[in-house]
């Protein structure tokens, strides 16, 4: 229920955390109460007791060549099969490991290569009703099987003008077969280029400020088994929103609350939303459309 300009209740920080500058994905494991956290510059998957605070080490940390780990961005966990999902940018992979790996393991599965489509991925979560696994990718929503691994081609993809989403969707959450996404603006993939840490010259051909873009962004939500260039059945967008470049995403369903963070003022909005998460809406069929703006 916090509100307003509020100190944090907890904060995990400082040296024995070996959290690093660019920290930007986080998830939570209800099961086992943990945090999971990337360091991508340490090419490191840091596990945490859900109670830590202050500069408390992690209770595990995945790393090592034989993870095929190398910029890692963002987690997710998959609760119902006990799978922590990473999302690398600089191996343009989506690799899968157990949710107590610890060390230098091998991933369970790794969807990576040509057929895949995987580029500036930030964006991970599993539908374990359906068994699939959707990713934000560059401009576009790309599924896969939850089993795939390897080269494979997505079996669904959602892009286009129709679909609203501009240069770049972040992280991203599913809740009973509907895909709940963060559709920023952010021109990071072309401040970043491929397996580059630091920025590359071709920024500079962007006609706008990428750190700065005027166009706002927006929460969309889709069903799983939507696919093309297709429009959400469900958006917050606007003015009174106050959203600009929403980033980070979680789903509190049991309140009907979507909460969100925002890179532009650096915030954090909850939304109560609680019609989205009833299985009994309309819009679930897409033979009428729902929603709010």
């Amino acid at each position: 229920m916090a509100n307003g300009n509020l100190a944090p209740r907890r904060v995990i920080e400082g040296q024995r955390t070996k959290l690093g500058r660019t920290v930007h994905g986080i998830a939570y494991d209800a099961v086992h109460d943990e945090i999971v956290v990337p360091n991508p510059l340490a090419a490191t998957i840091l596990i945490f007791r859900g109670s830590a605070r202050g500069s408390e080490g992690p209770i595990r940390i995945i790393q090592g060549p034989r993870t095929c780990l190398s910029l890692p961005h963002s987690v997710s966990v998959d609760t119902t099969n006990k799978e922590i999902v990473v999302g690398d940018l600089g191996a343009h992979s989506v690799l899968m490991f157990p949710w107590n790996a610890d060390g230098d393991v091998a991933p369970l599965r790794k969807i990576s290569g040509p057929k895949t489509r995987l580029g500036h991925l930030v964006g991970t979560a599993v539908d374990p009703g359906t068994n699939l696994l959707a990713v934000a990718n560059s401009d576009e929503i790309v599924m896969f099987n939850r089993l795939d691994d390897g080269d494979v081609a997505p079996r669904a993809v959602i892009r286009g003008p129709k679909s609203g989403i501009g240069e770049e969707p972040w992280q991203l959450q599913i809740h009973d077969g509907k895909i709940f996404v963060a559709a920023s603006n952010h021109l990071h993939h072309w401040v970043y280029p491929a397996g580059q840490i630091k920025p590359g010259s071709e920024w500079k051909k962007v006609p706008r400020d990428p750190w700065n873009d005027p166009t706002p962004g927006f929460i969309g939500a889709w069903l799983i088994t939507d696919n093309g260039d297709t429009p959400p059945w469900a958006i917050i967008k606007g003015r009174k929103s106050g959203l600009h470049h929403p980033s980070g995403l979680a789903l509190n369903a049991e309140d009907g609350e979507i909460i969100t963070s925002d890179s532009v003022d650096n915030s954090v909005r909850t939304f109560k939303a609680p019609e989205l998460f009833k299985r009994s809406h309309p819009v679930v069929t897409r033979r009428g459309r729902g929603g709010g703006q």
